[in-house]
């Protein structure tokens, strides 16, 4: 006979990390943004880093600090299940 399940703490352990990893792209982000901002660079290649960086590239890292965030719920979501299941 096989178990089906997951180890609960397991789960919720993936989910805290998965959010820390999302915490941590937005974070960066920010403090690159910042730093680009404080940053004496003018010209047309400035113009398009900074373009590129403010369209592009944060609009990447922020989804995928999303798609961590989700992950990171639907693991809770998932532990919540398992612990609920495991008791009944």
């Amino acid at each position: 006979m096989a178990i089906w399940g997951a180890d609960v703490e397991q789960l919720r352990t993936l989910g805290s990390r998965l959010q820390q990893g999302a915490d941590v792209i937005e974070s960066q982000r920010s403090n690159l943004t910042a730093l680009l901002d404080n940053t004496q660079w003018l010209g047309p290649d400035a113009d398009k880093f900074k373009e590129q960086w403010r369209g592009e590239h944060t609009t990447r890292l922020n989804q995928v600090a999303e798609a961590l965030k989700e992950a990171s719920n639907r693991a809770k979501q998932n532990a919540d299940q398992q612990f609920q299941a495991s008791q009944g």
